[in-house]
């Protein structure tokens, strides 16, 4: 009988959700070689959290509008994006065209129109950059355009690590969200997390990679966003989760390799505890989320979804009474191993 967690919210009306946070990684060359834990008799003050596991809805605004890919605008005229060919890549984040301001995929659109000859302002890796593009005119429908896909929102559902009582804060995901097709961190310009209810699971194998399927619940806000980091999102949750007893949080040096648990929701919004393995410890990796290779062991949840699946991401990891991780990603040839990050990591970030 697995140990239920207390539910975050009552169930209410609920309303689809339609992507999911959870990282992939695509193969795995084997297990980095384990580092014995130094040996420390003193320790700072320790913090002390709540662990979750529970679900929840993000729904996020970007910083600007990110330009995704490329497209021909008039094959008559040419094959080849204006904005492609003016020097613009995937990933950059345009905030202005003409001096116009641009907050949203409309308002790029009218900037457009209202002068082709477009002066365009992105950040590219931290620097600002601006290019010169002569937007054509659509043989579809006659607006002039640039030839780009931008995203200015990004909305879907991952796994809440721990809330801190004390400070109001919370983490999740173990990882940042990012455009898939640039790998570039979203900018976060302001957003709010739902409660959410697990409807379905559709179950991970060796080469395809599951995934938990959620629905928001209608007009329950249980926070905001704050920061979209590589560790994670934090922010701040205005109803307060009621969960598991608190625990410390982890010295990255302390976390060993050998059996530990994670709290995950499989169905509805009850998280429950799963038995896993930590397989290996690379304190050195140059991967900010993939401190640790982990396996699952745990009989029910191999059964339920094959292992890992996308949108567990965030999932907190308990080893000798304390949190010392969260899932970050699934193996996408091995499904029951995945990626951790270090708790301590992630509470690093929002400190910093």
């Amino acid at each position: 009988m697995k140990k239920k967690l207390s539910v975050l919210l009552n169930s209410l009306a609920a309303l689809p959700a339609f992507l999911f946070f959870a990282g992939a990684a695509i193969q795995w060359s084997g297990a980095a070689e384990a580092v014995p834990a130094a040996s420390y008799t003193e320790y700072a003050e320790r913090r002390t959290v709540i662990p979750c596991g529970t679900p929840f809805g993000i729904k996020m605004l970007t910083d600007g509008v990110v330009v995704t890919d490329f497209g021909a605008v008039n094959g008559r005229l040419s094959q080849q994006s204006p904005a492609e060919a003016a020097g613009i890549r995937k990933g950059d984040i345009i905030t202005s065209i003409n001096g116009i301001p641009v907050t949203d995929s409309e308002s790029l659109s009218r900037a457009v129109q209202e002068d082709p000859v477009c002066t365009i302002s992105v950040i590219r890796d931290n620097e600002e950059m601006t290019f010169t593009a002569n937007a054509l005119e659509s043989d579809k429908d006659g607006e002039y355009k640039l030839g780009m896909w931008t995203k200015d929102s990004v909305a879907g559902i991952g796994t809440m690590t721990y809330y801190d009582p004390e400070t109001r804060v919370f983490a999740g995901l173990g990882h940042g969200i990012s455009d898939t097709s640039s790998g570039i961190r979203m900018p976060l310009l302001s957003g709010e997390i739902t409660a959410v209810t697990i409807t379905d699971v559709v179950r991970g194998a060796d080469g395809m990679p599951g995934e938990l399927c959620g629905a928001f619940i209608s007009s329950v806000e249980i926070g905001t966003l704050t920061l979209n980091s590589d560790f994670g999102v934090f922010g701040e949750c205005t109803a307060e989760p009621l969960l598991a007893e608190p625990v410390e949080i982890a010295y990255k040096d302390e976390v060993r390799t050998g059996s530990a648990v994670i709290y995950t929701t499989t169905g509805g919004m009850m998280p429950e505890e799963y038995s896993i393995e930590i397989v290996s410890i690379d304190r050195g990796s140059t991967s900010p989320v993939r401190n640790m290779t982990i396996r699952v062991t745990d009989p029910e949840l191999l059964s339920r979804t094959g292992g890992i699946v996308q949108g567990m991401s965030g999932s907190p990891i308990i080893q000798d009474g304390r949190l010392v991780g969260a899932v970050t990603h699934v193996l996408v040839n091995e499904s029951d191993m995945g990626y951790a990050v270090f708790a301590e990591n992630m509470l690093s970030a929002y400190s910093e």
